[in-house]
């Protein structure tokens, strides 16, 4: 997160479980084996198990002489005070809603966090939870309807002020992304590095993009920007 900062980024990422004694942490999947020399499933760990494990397993790059742990939602929302972090809710059961909610409340980060999820009932529970937060919509029931009255051509209003759909040539084109914004809806869009797609989406007029490359991303989008 440092280093995508530094090279541009404006909004952090993280994808969310919860340890079973409810701490809220950063982690892409639910299992710890295939980054980490631990294993076990992270909703089965308690926290100070999971703290055992050492995410360099995992890493590939630069050599980093101190074990490298799995992050709580608390400690990056404290090391990063004033940036926005999109986080997406990958656990289902036991609800995280509360703990969620309750990390954000705290720490008075409910108005910089962008919350989604794939499951309907996870993303609006936690929107419940935190009256003010900000709702990406990737779920099937919200695009399911957002096809069904383009077809129609009849009135529709955003449920939520963001969408995210993964990268499509023939979806992201300008007609596309202008109707959604038309519509109360701006567009980020995932995972794109290559710097002819990020100038054509730029050029589409998407307003988020996810990358492994901010560097890139960056310079693509000022470019496009400065004109």
């Amino acid at each position: 997160m440092q280093r995508s900062l530094a090279a541009g980024a404006d909004v952090l990422d993280a994808d969310l479980w919860m340890t079973a004694d409810g701490v809220v942490v950063a982690h892409h999947d639910r299992d710890i084996a295939g980054d980490t020399d631990g294993t076990g499933n992270i909703d089965e760990l308690t926290w100070q198990e999971l703290q055992r494990a050492d995410l360099r397993a995992g890493w590939s790059g630069d050599t980093i002489d101190q074990p490298v742990r799995v992050a709580s939602l608390e400690q990056i929302l404290v090391e990063f005070p004033t940036v926005t972090i999109s986080l997406e809710i990958k656990q289902s059961s036991p609800s995280m809603a509360k703990p969620l909610c309750d990390v954000l409340r705290r720490l008075d980060a409910v108005d910089r966090v962008y919350l989604s999820a794939n499951n309907d009932d996870d993303v609006y529970a936690a929107q419940a939870e935190c009256p003010g937060s900000v709702v990406i919509t990737t779920t099937y029931r919200d695009v399911a309807e957002m096809r069904r009255v383009r077809s129609t051509g009849e009135a529709w209003c955003a449920p939520a002020p963001i969408g995210q759909p993964p990268f499509s040539a023939n979806l992201l084109d300008p007609a596309n992304v202008g109707w959604s914004h038309d519509h109360g809806m701006a567009i980020f869009t995932w995972t794109v590095d290559d710097p002819d797609t990020l100038r054509g989406l730029a050029e589409a007029g998407v307003d988020g993009v996810y990358t492994r490359r901010p560097d890139i991303a960056r310079k693509v989008f000022d470019e496009y920007a400065a004109g």
